[in-house]
């Protein structure tokens, strides 16, 4: 379920992000001035810690995994410069603090920048996605309780599941 939520934000985001750059090559060019290999090499350093990428070997835990968040809307046909775009402006402007249901401990905004957030852009546009498997770890549900049947509708104080307000 989270995966989901996760793959249809990253989808509108890329959807926005397209909207904004159509016509006006900004995110060819850039992506084009991009280093991959060194992007890897300062992903693998600064951001492997929380997020998993199987290109980058990593298996960060604390971000969301690049991997699963990207691939739906890759295999629904959006480009490496959507991509870019939104990788790049997600390094920019990262919330200094948690936000309530997000993961818990926030990505530093500008944590790379200048030609190293580039670099870091065009190598997660590249290699984000690309692989078929999944490495979805199981989350900790939000609310204790056990969750109703199949089919028996929302969980109630009755069957063991959150109180009603």
């Amino acid at each position: 379920m989270r995966s989901r939520l996760i793959a249809s934000s990253v989808a509108l985001a890329l959807a926005a992000g397209a909207l904004a750059l159509s016509g006006c090559g900004g995110a060819e060019d850039a992506l084009s001035s991009g280093d991959a290999e060194a992007g890897k090499t300062k992903f693998v350093q600064q951001c492997g810690g929380c997020h998993t990428l199987a290109d980058a070997g990593t298996k960060g835990v604390t971000g969301p995994n690049l991997d699963d968040a990207f691939r739906y809307p890759r295999e629904q046909g959006f480009k490496e410069t959507q991509f870019f775009g939104v990788v790049k402006r997600w390094i920019a402007i990262a919330p200094q603090q948690p936000l309530p249901g997000s993961y818990p401990v926030a990505m530093p905004q500008n944590l790379v920048t200048g030609q190293e957030a580039i670099d870091v852009a065009a190598y997660v546009a590249k290699f984000a996605g690309i692989k078929p498997g999944s490495d979805v770890r199981a989350i900790t549900p939000a609310v204790a309780g056990t969750p109703p049947a199949p089919g028996k509708g929302p969980a109630t104080p009755a069957d063991g599941g959150a109180e009603v307000p």
